[in-house]
């Protein structure tokens, strides 16, 4: 179970992994070993998966963003899962998702060009036997976040609410 310290240091962690133990500790209240004791140990637990840098997809070369929804055609399921691995080494692919509802999957992918995305649709056909997709491809982004939202941001958001809801 993680306590309002851990959401704290997961939350600073989430703004700028590189934040030094002794900023976190800090910013919560701890000492610098401390910090690193209970950021080992949510490594460990797997509840942190790694560190990355968020780069500038356009920046590099990769402009357009698209979601692509794939139905597929009834077939084994080591053969779907078979496909969705290969899918996952697309080097385009950045997410892939399995979903309820009237697809199968849907990816979230960034290419270079309509070229470049027509060409990772025809690889995605033949990593699985496709009955339809659908692109959908972004003209604008208002928001893409990899922070997730803690526990304890969501407790003082619900009480927030219900302190506007109380005064309205």
């Amino acid at each position: 179970m993680l306590d309002d310290v851990d959401h704290r240091i997961l939350d600073l962690l989430q703004r700028d992994a590189r934040m030094t133990n002794a900023a976190i500790a800090e910013q919560v209240g701890l000492s610098a070993p401390s910090v690193y004791e209970r950021i080992k140990k949510l490594e460990a637990r797997g509840v942190i998966r790694g560190y990355t840098a968020i780069l500038n997809a356009a920046a590099l070369g990769l402009p357009i963003t698209a979601f692509v929804r794939v139905t597929v055609n009834s077939m084994p399921d080591d053969h779907i899962e078979a496909g969705i691995a290969r899918l996952a080494q697309e080097h385009e692919v950045l997410e892939c998702h399995h979903v309820a509802g009237e697809d199968c999957f849907i990816l979230k992918v960034k290419v270079a060009s309509p070229q470049h995305l027509e060409r990772l649709l025809a690889r995605v056909r033949t990593h699985l036997s496709v009955a339809r997709t659908v692109t959908m491809i972004v003209l604008s982004t208002t928001k893409e976040d990899t922070r997730l939202p803690l526990l304890a941001d969501l407790r003082e958001r619900t009480q927030e609410a219900g302190q506007t809801a109380r005064q309205g």
